[in-house]
């Protein structure tokens, strides 16, 4: 089992631990992404690769509150109609 699950000597070492991963996921997922924005420019062009790897990023940042917008009009929409 991982050490961080397992602790419960209530020194902190739990809330570091996670931060480390958290740290490490992120710095994993940024280096996955610049390999595939490099990888995919130099096969289609920095411009395509640009708008392939800016796309799904932005709509993963933006569709959340899109889908909420969208469901309190809905309901708004439902009371008044």
């Amino acid at each position: 089992m991982h050490p961080s699950i397992t602790n419960t000597r209530g020194d902190g070492t739990h809330e570091q631990d996670q931060e480390c991963e958290q740290t490490l996921a992120i710095t994993i997922g940024l280096l996955l992404l610049v390999g595939t924005t490099l990888l995919l420019s130099c096969r289609t062009g920095p411009v395509t690769a640009f708008v392939l790897i800016a796309a799904p990023v932005l709509g993963a940042y933006v569709l959340p509150s899109l889908v909420r917008v969208l469901a309190l009009r809905r309901a708004v929409r439902r009371l008044l109609g």
